[in-house]
């Protein structure tokens, strides 16, 4: 015991060497935290006033450090960006009550004095607490991340770019697909018509009145041809518009399998884009036909109405419903996989709505701003 109490005078005077070894060391940090490019300060989160800040705060703001210091809460208001406020102070706030010691990292916008917006990364730590634990004051490192963020920005926007040039691709694609298919379609309704219904009329001129079961079937043949030919290419379409078209088609489909239908046309614009109605009418199509052959449906409502910039189209039928299987197998929903590329060319939305023996409910939705 006697012996530790010798000890103590020197123990004391270690702790004065230690004190004035920081007194040299707080002046040497001064200079170095002037000499490094990133911003440094220590403030007083209680009374929200900057106490230290090095030369590269100074420069960035054209403020001297008493100037700083005295402006208090003004300098946060003034210098951070508007936007980012709100977050700010809610950082502080969380520091104030802070239980540990943890590094904190935050992303905030300041003003500097030119008025330019800068992109600050700060690094916080609790540099002091009171009595009772409670923090007073933080000290934190800023590194000016504007052009990396730019960098980043600016790759996102490339990416962005990427992606719409490639679903530009894809609809230039399918639209050219399916210009190609309408072509083709043009060119059998023609060669249908012209040719093979002419031969088909020509030979029913050289029959007899008497070889009835000939002229009959003659005729069924072209009757069927005239079908398949409207099938091909709706001429109506081209002449009166896709509500005549759409008309037209409901009545030699549904009639024909003796399916009632119900037809609700209501568009504000005068004329649709010719393209655009060639792909409502065949989306519409590919459903009457799936309907006629796999619903087992006695009736089907047809909606097509515009609401705003929108146009909305929807089939219901009353049939069996549709199993939600055939939507992703490709060799069982190749109508609906068909459906699906027309839209995608317009930038529109699809929905199946079906259940077990209450019918299938088709919903659409296309931008006619977006439409191509």
């Amino acid at each position: 015991m006697e012996e530790s109490k010798d000890l103590e005078p020197a123990a004391q005077e270690i702790d004065d060497i230690l004190i004035s070894d920081f007194e040299i060391d707080s002046l040497v940090f001064s200079k170095m935290a002037d000499a490094i490019p990133d911003m440094i300060c220590v403030t007083d989160i209680q009374q929200m006033r900057k106490i230290y800040s090095n030369a590269h705060v100074h420069h960035l703001f054209k403020m001297s450090k008493k100037e700083i210091n005295d402006m208090g809460l003004r300098f946060f208001e003034k210098t951070i960006h508007p936007a980012d406020q709100y977050n700010y102070f809610k950082e502080i706030d969380h520091l104030k009550t802070a239980k540990n010691d943890h590094v904190v990292e935050f992303r905030y916008r300041i003003i500097d004095f030119e008025g330019k917006v800068r992109w600050l990364s700060t690094k916080r730590k609790i540099l002091k607490r009171d009595s009772f634990g409670m923090p007073l004051q933080i000290i934190g490192i800023s590194q000016d991340v504007t052009q990396q963020i730019a960098l980043v920005e600016e790759r996102q926007k490339l990416l962005d770019e990427q992606a719409k040039l490639k679903v530009l691709q894809q609809q230039q694609l399918f639209e050219a697909i399916i210009n190609a298919q309408e072509e083709e379609r043009r060119n059998i309704a023609e060669n249908l018509h012209n040719e093979i219904g002419q031969l088909l009329f020509a030979a029913q001129l050289k029959l007899s009145s008497s070889e009835t079961e000939s002229r009959n079937l003659i005729n069924a043949a072209i009757k069927k041809v005239r079908e398949i030919s409207f099938e091909l290419t709706p001429v109506l379409l081209n002449d009166m518009g896709l509500e005549a078209a759409l008309k037209d088609m409901l009545e030699r489909k549904l009639d024909a399998n003796q399916i009632s239908f119900n037809l609700s046309f209501n568009i504000k614009v005068l004329h649709l884009d010719k393209s655009l109605e060639v792909i409502i009418y065949r989306i519409l199509q590919e459903l009457v036909n799936n309907t006629i052959k796999h619903a087992s449906a006695s009736h089907v409502n047809v909606l097509v109405f515009q609401k705003g910039d929108d146009l909305y189209i929807s089939q219901t039928d009353n049939g069996k419903g549709l199993d939600k299987s055939v939507l992703g197998d490709p060799k069982k929903g190749f109508g609906i996989k068909s459906i699906i590329n027309r839209l995608h060319i317009l930038n529109g939305v699809f929905e199946v709505f079906s259940n077990p023996e209450s019918g299938t409910k088709v919903l659409m939705n296309i931008p006619l701003n977006g439409a191509r």
